[in-house]
């Protein structure tokens, strides 16, 4: 084998090891968004953007219950904060 080169299951364990943190980084934002929202039921505030304190539609509600932001300032928080 030439230098440089991987054979291939280092190749593949370094591929799954990404794949694997990427996971868990998903993982971790879920858990987050889920105990936010479990703290805006709390105060009565179940519902409305975490953002600009509009209702968050019954569609995106429905959808993903633990919903924080409206679909406008979700969308803004994504740019803002890409993983």
């Amino acid at each position: 084998m030439s230098r440089g080169f991987r054979n291939a299951d280092a190749t593949a364990d370094l591929s799954e090891q990404a794949t694997a943190e990427t996971i868990n980084e998903l993982l971790e934002v879920d858990r987050e968004q889920a105990a936010r929202s479990a703290a805006l039921r709390a105060r009565g505030a179940y519902g409305k953007c975490e953002d600009c304190g509009r209702e968050i539609g019954a569609e995106r509600m429905e959808a993903l219950p633990s919903a924080t932001r409206c679909m406008a300032c979700q969308a803004q928080w994504e740019q803002t904060n890409r993983l």
